[in-house]
């Protein structure tokens, strides 16, 4: 394996991102800050992948059927899959079409290093494997590259290479691993010296890998709560420190602000019965440089899902939090409707919330906090 002198980067996910650039936005007002972006070249569709790299959002795949009811559990298409793409410049307001991809994309797990993004299909939805797509903005060319060892996990951009992290380790064999872009090959992760987990996430604070996890036992929470526990892997991949448990039951975390973030406002106890004595807080926020957590601070509580990172600060709840002061701003209203299910990403100053609405438009909306 080569070694790494440094690793960073962060976190990829379709509905949350933070990368670099600017942006000024552009469009007809909405609401409460939110615009309305110019109309651009793709047809409406649902679970498009929506992702921030370089200087502008880019936008790929999806589904071209009507988006999954608010309360419905979709794991299949409801229409035919997309393989076409659009870019659009937050600060010209001007959107462009990008070359389609070699597959469709829908539902897709991406990660981005430099300028170009990691796309990783999860077409396993329409009985064919995942593919493994990489495309390069400058060039604006899609290239196939071979798939990770165990299929689909997770993307996860550490420096200059992409992590492939399962999410569990309760119905696939599956393993952590890496992919070297220069010779085109995956290289095992050593495994991980948390055991069987589940609720695995792989995040990249300030060059520092950190896997959360929970142990994966029989009827998790039943008897005591699922709380995190958490490993760092060392800059070249291939060493793993056991970090100490934390007291925090949520899952999925972020990178903002050189901090780990739980972003889930609330808490639990185990209910009446198997109560576990006190209540365990779902969020809390992990300074890695000096091991402390803090409680994120009390906000309202609509959801904090999607994930959304925008520069420094991440969203909680209602509001954005800087996780290194502690302080909050509020995070206006989304202008779409409860039966809409836009997707969504992050840059360094803005928001975008495109496609997924129940009207059958193209529409979307840009936020600059």
């Amino acid at each position: 394996m080569r070694t790494r002198t440094q690793v960073a980067g962060a976190i990829v996910v379709v509905a949350a991102l933070a990368a670099c650039g600017s942006a000024q936005g552009g469009g007809v007002p909405a609401q409460d800050g939110w615009s309305v972006v110019p109309e651009g070249p793709l047809s409406a569709r649902t679970n498009a992948s929506v992702v921030w790299v370089g200087d502008r959002f880019v936008v790929v795949g999806g589904d071209d059927g009507p988006p999954c009811p608010p309360t419905a559990d979709c794991v299949v298409p409801s229409g035919a899959l997309r393989a076409d793409g659009a870019s659009f410049d937050p600060v010209a307001g001007a959107w462009a079409r990008i070359a389609d991809a070699p597959t469709p994309v829908f539902a897709s797990t991406t990660a981005v290093v430099g300028d170009t993004l990691y796309v990783l299909t999860d077409a396993r939805r329409d009985g064919s494997p995942p593919t493994l797509l990489a495309y390069d903005v400058g060039e604006d060319r899609w290239t196939t590259l071979p798939t990770p060892p165990d299929g689909a996990g997770r993307l996860v951009a550490a420096g200059d290479v992409v992590l492939s992290v399962p999410g569990s380790d309760e119905l696939e064999t599956g393993a952590d691993s890496w992919f070297d872009a220069v010779t085109g090959t995956w290289h095992a992760i050593p495994d991980d010296p948390l055991g069987p987990s589940f609720d695995r996430s792989i995040v990249v604070v300030d060059g520092r890998v950190l896997l959360t996890a929970k142990d994966l036992v029989p009827s998790p929470g039943a008897e005591e709560p699922a709380v995190v526990r958490m490993a760092e892997l060392d800059p070249t991949l291939t060493t793993w420190t056991v970090l100490p448990d934390s007291e925090v039951i949520g899952s999925d975390p972020v990178s903002a602000a050189g901090r780990l973030v739980f972003p889930d406002p609330g808490s639990a106890d185990g209910g009446e019965i198997g109560n576990w004595g006190r209540a365990y807080a779902f969020g809390g926020v992990y300074d890695p440089a000096t091991g402390d957590w803090a409680d994120l601070p009390a906000v309202p509580t609509r959801t904090s899902w999607p994930r959304v990172v925008v520069g420094e600060r991440v969203r909680v709840g209602d509001a954005l939090l800087d996780p290194a002061t502690g302080s909050t701003s509020a995070l206006p209203a989304s202008p779409w409707g409860a039966t809409d299910s836009p997707s969504i990403a992050g840059s360094p100053t803005a928001v975008l919330a495109w496609g997924g609405m129940a009207d059958g438009t193209a529409t979307g909306f840009l936020l600059v906090p």
